[in-house]
């Protein structure tokens, strides 16, 4: 019996590890995800901004060709 507890004891201790691995790597992908997520705001944000500056440009253009 001293045998098998011991073996017993070494997997709980392996699992409790093993948790805490997955829990670290869980915040660090959340992070990770939360950096994306801003990221692709940002970049979005950029996009209409770059996209309103051409059709002012267009429209700027169009003026100086009907003159």
């Amino acid at each position: 019996m001293n045998l098998l507890t011991r073996v017993l004891l070494v997997f709980l201790v392996l699992a409790i590890v093993a948790c805490r691995d997955t829990k670290k790597e869980e915040e660090e992908t959340k992070a990770a995800l939360s950096k994306i997520e801003n990221i692709e705001s940002q970049v979005e944000g950029i996009s209409e901004e770059v996209d309103t500056q051409a059709n002012e440009m267009e429209s700027a253009l169009k003026e100086l060709d009907s003159i």
